[in-house]
């Protein structure tokens, strides 16, 4: 995991951004007054299937693309919930999903461009559906097979939707300003966030936002660790 310092970004996207859509608006400064630790990759295979051999819970199948080092999907916001039960009782550290807030301050890491790194998509940046990705629109690919953002994090973009800890809301209207998740709305429905293997680049950009239910399994779902520090 890596620390990830406080500060304030501008969360959303505006109008004129290319892919916007009206559940990123409308855009606000956010202040993540503390700092946290997020995972510097989306959980594995291997690191969930230590949990369910020491559980006997839940292991969901890999589509045939293997195990391992690919990250771990086919998981609900239920399953991240006992994933994460399990690692707080092994270890006494407060790990938790992060916000949808602080998901997206981690993956802008200080930009406020559409990507971390610019304006345009562009190759070998991240894995979705896209002419510069070999296997977009087949499966995941390995964790950190592209460079990191300038946090140090890898595929905060692309390769797989990531569960954060949100109710789902349709527009920003009275959502928190201080990084906390937003624990009001629909709350049988949470928030997934940075697109994935089978998306376009507009569906991965750093403001782009999607939601299904509590208990929905999806061979693009999985989830990122984040812990207070």
């Amino acid at each position: 995991m890596l620390p990830i310092p406080p500060g304030a970004f501008r969360m959303g996207s505006p109008d004129e951004e290319d892919g916007h859509e009206d559940s990123e608006c409308p855009t606000r400064i956010v202040r993540i007054a503390r700092p946290f630790a997020l995972g510097r990759t989306p959980v594995t295979f291997a690191e969930w299937d230590l949990f369910a051999e020491a559980t006997g819970r839940y292991r969901p199948p890999d589509e045939g693309w293997g195990r391992g080092n690919r990250p771990a999907v086919n998981l609900s916001w239920n399953d991240t919930q006992a994933y994460l039960a399990w690692l707080r009782d092994r270890t006494g550290r407060p790990y938790r999903l992060p916000s949808e807030a602080e998901w997206e301050y981690a993956a802008r890491a200080g930009t406020e461009t559409p990507y971390p790194w610019g304006h345009d998509f562009g190759p070998g940046r991240a894995h979705g559906l896209h002419e510069g990705c070999d296997l977009g629109g087949e499966c995941t690919v390995p964790v950190g097979s592209f460079p990191p953002n300038a946090f140090g994090l890898h595929d905060m973009l692309g390769n797989m939707w990531e569960w954060v800890e949100d109710c789902w809301n349709e527009f920003y209207l009275g959502a928190p300003g201080d990084g906390s998740a937003w624990l009001k709305g629909d709350c049988g429905r949470r928030v997934l966030r940075g697109g994935s293997w089978m998306d376009v680049p507009r569906q991965m950009r750093s403001a782009s936002r999607n939601r299904n239910g509590v208990d929905f399994r999806c061979n693009d779902y999985g989830f990122r660790v984040a812990r207070d520090l």
